[in-house]
Formats: structure tokens, sequence, C-alpha cells
């Protein structure tokens, strides 16, 4: 288990820097580099930045202090995996990186600080899918737009697992669409919410085989589970940490993941995905953790920290914590964070407009 110190809501969290880093920033300062050296610095984890006469060098940033701003409280899963990568990063860069969290709204209001700050590059934050790709599909007023921000790196997903109450005859997601197939109109499922994956994926589901399952909503996974686990309901999703206890105990059946990878987690469940389900939403994981910097902040800048927060999130003990928390790492390249991004709003786009939801974008 994962040993954090506890965490107050808005609690200001100093990660702490390596003893050698001011001590290696002094030989720099006063180092008379040649452009061969200069380059040779500017070059992290095979990433090599430009050099022209405004480029930001590893001696002018960083020289002082982080802020890393989280948009939700203190201690929850997207704050945790933040702190787990910015400790590296901390010490690769030399300085301290502050984490500020920001809750309100649903991510709104750090997202907002985030893309209004000034972009030198000393303010960087989290975001996650339903910060950018749900809330602006959903709302028409937003306090930031997402052409406002710059995107570092996209840490980890969130996946989801599709469970069974044991009744269903069932073993794997093949025998299920069997199941589902003999008793149109008879089954039913659970979500958290409308418009939740737990919702689209099933009614796509549904709809793909013209099984007629009903959807009830609930207040949280709690009282799903408990539903799941009587009977009033046969399927539902669930995140992987919630559902693990009751797998265990024989309660429920887990028979199959969200995305294109395994869980370590799970290793002997296989994905949707590997048994035939093809359609985007079940490719894909529901939800996405990453960081991001506001629009203007320097190119060199956003290429540096994006090496880092890749780097980090291959280390073995970042990697391990983030899995242990349920989620899948990721650490991509801000590029392919931008196409993730791009690829997904269509999908949840349509699929809000599935369900009936008011599509504002």
């Amino acid at each position: 288990m994962i040993q954090m110190p506890a965490y107050s809501a808005g609690q200001d969290i100093k990660i702490n820097l390596p003893e050698f880093a001011g001590t290696r920033r002094k030989l720099i300062a006063h180092h008379l580099m040649s452009r061969r050296h200069l380059l040779a610095e500017a070059c992290v984890g095979g990433l090599a930045l430009s050099l022209g006469s405004r480029a930001f060098a590893q001696s002018e940033w960083p020289d002082k202090p982080l802020k890393f701003i989280v948009p939700y409280t203190a201690g929850g899963v997207t704050d945790l995996v933040m702190r787990m990568a910015s400790r590296h990063v901390a010490e690769r860069l030399g300085q301290t990186i502050v984490i500020e969290n920001r809750p309100g709204a649903g991510g709104m209001v750090g997202m907002a600080a985030v893309a209004k700050v000034a972009a030198n590059g000393y303010t960087i934050g989290a975001t996650t899918s339903s910060a950018i790709i749900a809330s602006p599909l959903l709302n028409a007023q937003l306090p930031f737009d997402v052409s406002e921000i710059a995107f570092i790196s996209l840490l980890a997903t969130v996946p989801m697992v599709l469970t069974v109450n044991p009744s269903v005859p069932a073993n794997n997601a093949t025998e299920l669409l069997k199941y589902i197939l003999a008793n149109r109109n008879k089954l039913s499922y659970g979500s958290t919410a409308v418009g939740h994956y737990g919702h689209v994926a099933m009614m796509e589901m549904s709809e793909a085989q013209g099984a007629g399952m009903v959807h009830s909503p609930y207040k949280g996974e709690t009282p799903l589970l408990q539903d799941l686990v009587g009977g009033q309901i046969q399927l539902a999703f669930f995140s992987p940490s919630t559902i693990k206890p009751m797998a265990d105990a024989g309660k429920v059946k887990l028979l199959g993941v969200s995305g294109t990878r395994r869980l370590k987690s799970h290793p002997n469940v296989p994905t949707l995905y590997e048994q035939g389900y093809a359609a985007p939403i079940f490719r894909m994981n529901p939800g996405w953790v990453g960081v991001v910097a506001p629009a203007k902040t320097p190119a060199a800048i956003l290429q540096r920290l994006s090496a880092e927060y890749m780097a980090a999130i291959r280390k073995p003990e970042v990697n391990d914590q983030i899995s242990e928390l349920g989620l899948e790492p990721v650490g991509s390249s801000a590029e392919q964070f931008a196409a993730t991004y791009l690829a997904e709003r269509p999908v949840w786009r349509e699929l809000f407009i599935k369900a009936g939801l008011d599509v504002k974008g």
C-alpha cells in the first residue's frame, strides 16, 4: 500500500530539493559554456531544445520554484498522481515544485487559474478528461477555453471494469453478449450518472445488440455496488480499486476492462477490445489525468517539462504506485496528449447526444 502523508484541502505542500541543486546552479552560472556545452545542457532525455537568441537554456530556467495547481482536493487520485511524478521532476529541475490545491466547480476554478496565469513557465497544472472534454461539451459558459492551455504530458488513464452479478452465467465478455441476446428486454444495468462511462458504454452495447437493457442511475459507486451484489441490477462498470475486494470475495465477476492493455492490478481480466468489443468507447479508458500549462508558455520550457514528466512516470516506483491506485500509467509526449484529446472529444460528443444530453460544444 502507498503510505502518503495526510494533507488538508488547500494546503501548500513543498517537494524538497536535492541538496546538490544549489551547488549545481552556481557552477552553471559561473561556468563559461561553449555552444557545444550549451547544447548538451539543453538536451534532456534525448530531447534537444532549440538555441535561438531567446531560447531558455538550463541556466536561465528555472531559477526559482514552480507552482503546480491541482484543481481538486488534496488526497484525491489526481492530487496523488501529480505529487508522485512532481517529486522526481523537481529533483531533475533542481527547483522546488509547490503543489497548490484549488478545488471548486468540478475543477473549473483551478483550470481557469492555470489558463489565465502568466505564461512564463513557473505555473503549471493538472487536468482531467472531465475538465477539458465533458465540461466544455455540456456547459455553454466556462471560465476558460481549452485553446488557452498547452498540453505537457498525459500521466495516467482511468480504466473501468465490466462487472456482473454472479447469477449471470457468463465468465467472459463474449459469453455475456450471448446471454444478453437470449434475454432481450429483461436485463438492467446501473451507472453513477447519466452520461457517465458506465451509462454510455452499456448503452452502446445494448443498442448494438438490440438488447433493450434498462438503465438505472445511482448517486455514487457504493449504492450501485450494493444493488449489483444484491441482484437488483445485473451489470455495471466500476473503477478497479472499488471492485477488487468484492471480486476477491467472490461476490461479483469481472468480465473485461476498458482500454487496449490489461491492468497490472487485474492481469487475468482481458480487455473488452481483445474480446471483440471494437467500438471506440471500449478501446479507450474513460478518464485520464495530465499536466498542462498556459498556452503561450515558451516551447522550449514545454518540451523540457514534457520530457521530465515522461521520465518520471517511467520510473518503476512511480509506475507501481500509480498502478496501485487502479490507474494505467502512460507518461505521453505533449503531441501524444494532444492527439488523445482530439481523438476522444468527438467520441464523447456523439455518445452524449445519444444519451439525450444537451450538448453545447
